[in-house]
């Protein structure tokens, strides 16, 4: 049967004039699908309602999902390299957090202005991009390492280039999401991705520690690099929704932030996602960027408990990514679900900041990565299900200034405090901080959320 094109321009003239969240636009006619009700338009396959996971049955999402196992592993790879060369060209608890505030400081302040792009950009050019000169740029941090050239200075501006440009992927990978799936699937896919990332917090991390015990920290940072090509070459092969079009993309760009930002204070859930993510990320998350200082400090150990303590907190937060991709709830129980994962998460680091023995560290590292990767995953579903296609960039991109910009901060401030009253102390006050601020924001999170609505 052939589309009726008057019925399709309809559709586009609807969907392109609502101001409206994804989850209050009701229409009845799909323009690419004869005879179906949809809110979509996203291609056949992933309408799949066979028994299974209709998105692993989606070649586009497979090839998708399976580049981003690649590229998750290969930044835990850098990741924990990173680390730990800042405490050992360091030994300090202040340069190790400076190195990790440095690399998510881009994204606290760029992050809107990446945010207009993902909206207007095709997203596809933009990740080739950006990962392409990723890899270039780890190669050259490796090769600094391979000539004795590096030191923690020339560390830190590393890591605040190299965060420059993952402020600049971050929203197009938060935009990819609602571009490739269908709007149901949304949580089911941010749960994927967070299974794929926390496996990779486990096998980066022990290739890490391979690595640098056996043959140092730049060959680490150069596998590290070279892991993310698969994902290039992958990646070149998805397709990608087309966006709708607004009537802002030829506008000045912090035109359509304020157009973004007004949309985004309209939403009920916002406030609460926000400021849930400011506390995970100025406790728990701030816990694991200065783990290394944790490592050397608290622990008296080395690169091979960093990588246990790393992976320990992968494994948790995998169990966490399967709980919330495994089971459908409403918003209201995901909301509750989030509140309680975020004051046990509080209470795990005050635990840890008290704790010198590796095995007991390694189990609270785990209860703090299930935790801590609970909050986000569900914060980020919660905010992905109530966005319009042509607000999500820039929408996303206010979540992903507050959850770079929080353990940047926090990260700081920690190692800061450390100098002066010791780094147990430190965090044993941010954890502190962190359970009463989530007690007193609990009643105005809940008020703002309706019982009956199904994520």
């Amino acid at each position: 049967m052939h589309h009726d094109r008057r019925k399709a321009r309809a559709y586009d003239q609807r969907r392109a004039s609502s101001t409206k969240p994804v989850n209050q636009q009701y229409f009845t006619y799909c323009p690419r699908h004869c005879n179906s009700t949809c809110t979509t338009g996203f291609p056949v396959s992933t309408h799949d309602n066979t028994n299974g996971n209709p998105i692993l049955r989606d070649s586009n999402f497979r090839r998708y999902y399976i580049g981003v196992w690649f590229y998750t592993s290969g930044f835990w790879v850098l990741k924990v390299a990173i680390g730990w060369a800042a405490w050992e060209l360091s030994h300090s608890a202040y340069w190790t957090g400076l190195v990790a505030a440095a690399y998510m400081a881009p994204a606290m302040i760029l992050s809107p202005v990446f945010g207009v792009m993902a909206d207007r950009m095709r997203l596809k050019r933009g990740v080739l991009l950006i990962v392409t000169l990723q890899v270039l740029m780890g190669a050259s941090l490796a090769l600094a390492s391979f000539t004795g050239w590096l030191t923690i200075e020339r560390l830190a501006v590393f890591s605040l280039l190299y965060g420059t440009l993952s402020a600049a992927y971050h929203p197009i990978r938060l935009t990819i999401v609602g571009r490739l799936v269908r709007r149901e699937m949304i949580p089911a896919t941010v749960g994927l991705n967070a299974i794929a990332f926390n496996t990779a917090r486990i096998i980066g991390p022990a290739l890490a520690g391979l690595l640098l015990a056996a043959y140092g920290t730049a060959t680490a940072l150069l596998c590290g690099s070279l892991l993310y090509l698969p994902h290039l070459l992958l990646f070149s092969g998805v397709t990608l929704r087309s966006r709708t079009k607004s009537a802002s993309d030829s506008k000045p760009w912090y035109f359509a932030f304020g157009e973004g930002l007004a949309y985004a204070i309209q939403l009920p859930i916002m406030a609460p996602v926000v400021l849930f993510t400011l506390i995970n990320g100025g406790v728990g998350r701030s816990l694991f960027e200065i783990l290394p200082a944790v490592v050397g400090d608290l622990l008296l150990s080395g690169a091979e408990t960093l990588a246990t303590l790393t992976a320990a907190a992968g494994a948790g937060a995998i169990l966490a990514g399967l709980t919330i991709a495994r089971f459908k709830m409403t918003t209201r129980n995901q909301l509750t679900g989030l509140i309680a994962a975020l004051v046990v998460c509080c209470i795990t680091t005050l635990v840890i900041s008290f704790t010198t023995a590796k095995n007991a560290a390694a189990l609270l590292c785990a209860v703090a990565g299930f935790s801590t990767t609970f909050v986000g995953v569900s914060s980020q579903s919660l905010l992905q299900l109530a966005l319009a296609d042509e607000y999500r960039g820039r929408v996303m991109s206010l979540w992903t200034t507050v959850s770079f910009g929080a353990p940047a901060i926090g990260a700081l401030l920690i190692g800061l405090f450390a100098e002066t009253y010791g780094l147990g102390e430190s965090l044993a006050y941010a954890a502190t901080a962190g359970v009463v601020l989530s007690l007193i924001i609990t009643p105005l999170a809940l008020s703002r959320v309706k019982s009956d609505s199904r994520v």
